[in-house]
């Protein structure tokens, strides 16, 4: 057995071990240690449904890896000369200009059955040397709320170098990678990759990053995980719609079964330093409505703490806030550090 790649990322990361079944060994290879699903036609989906043909299984406490493809952005013939060679590289054509974000899948969990609670550990994130976001002109979270506009189409293509975003000849942004879309199969119809519900899906939630723990019910056999939508960085609210940093590359996984607590309907997040309830709906307010009540049920089957007191400890210490404002409906994290949790 080995250590993790780096042993500065938080969380619960525990060391790497030998595996994994596989269904489809024409789309693996090795990624050091671990076998990788690369990103293909036959490994790409646009909505997370339980229709979706497997292309990898996995065991449960064994690591494996997903590469990713950058979203369709700009036609290539928009980008400057300098980079261009290096976005086409990353880019792809195959990707339709109408279906939106990609997901790596379907990944098949041996052992996870409808009712089971499904825990994906975020090992390590490695995004692409090249990076894009756009505003259409006429979406993102303003639309005609600055008058009338004729701001016309915005967008930009970025080098990633050396854990960081090239913006400009004045402004490099630090890489803070996050995987937008994991979720598994929905209980019943598919539904598409824009969209975020209890099957976790298309979140933006910059919490989902090295050494996070996303915690997510099952409602299939087997889980059915899928997973895209990598960002380089990601404002809150990512208000373009375009969205953050689009980028493509690789994320080591880890998963593990346990029973689902019966109070919990929606994912949870947690890392070294917080506990975090989601919520994806619209309006934002219950969005965030729900994300806290989670919250408060957790607090009162996991921490001794009756309903009323959940709620007046919550409105010292609750931090929340919208991570994504421009989809079909919001998302919402709420979150509470450990150091409260006595």
């Amino acid at each position: 057995m080995s250590e993790t790649p780096s042993s500065k990322i938080p969380g619960c990361i525990a060391v790497y071990k030998e595996y994994t079944s596989i269904h489809r060994n024409s789309c693996l290879q090795k990624n050091g240690e671990h076998p990788m699903l690369k990103a293909t036609t036959e490994t790409l989906y646009y909505e997370h449904s339980a229709d979706n043909p497997v292309t990898l299984t996995v065991k449960p406490d064994e690591w494996f890896a997903i590469e990713t493809q950058m979203n369709r952005g700009p036609d290539a013939d928009r980008v400057p000369d300098d980079i261009r060679d290096l976005y086409n590289q990353y880019r792809s054509d195959s990707q339709p200009n109408d279906r939106g974000n990609a997901a790596s899948g379907c990944i098949y969990v041996e052992g996870a059955k409808p009712g089971d609670l499904l825990t994906v550990e975020i090992g390590e994130i490695k995004v692409h040397p090249i990076g894009w976001t756009r505003y259409r002109g006429s979406t993102g979270a303003m639309p005609g709320y600055l008058g009338p506009s004729n701001i016309g189409e915005q967008f930009r293509i970025c080098r990633i170098e050396n854990d960081e975003i090239i913006w400009s000849d004045k402004l490099r942004f630090p890489v803070e990678p996050m995987m937008g879309v994991i979720g598994v199969a929905p209980e019943r119809e598919a539904r598409h990759n824009g969209w975020a519900g209890e099957w976790g899906g298309n979140f933006d939630i910059q919490e989902v990053t090295n050494g996070a723990c996303l915690r997510i019910p099952i409602h299939h056999e087997g889980a059915l995980l899928h997973v895209g939508d990598m960002h380089a960085r990601q404002g809150d609210g990512e208000i373009c719609g375009g969205g953050g940093i689009e980028t493509g590359g690789t994320v080591t996984l880890k998963v593990s079964l346990s029973e689902k607590p019966e109070e919990m309907t929606w994912p949870r997040i947690e890392n070294d330093e917080y506990i975090m309830t989601t919520a994806c709906e619209k309006p934002a307010e219950d969005a965030f409505r729900i994300a806290l009540s989670e919250m408060i049920l957790w607090l009162e089957a996991s921490y001794g703490m009756s309903q009323g007191e959940a709620y007046i400890f919550l409105s010292q210490c609750l931090e929340a806030r919208v991570t994504q404002f421009v989809n079909p409906s919001y998302s919402y994290v709420a979150k509470v550090a450990k150091k409260y949790l006595v």
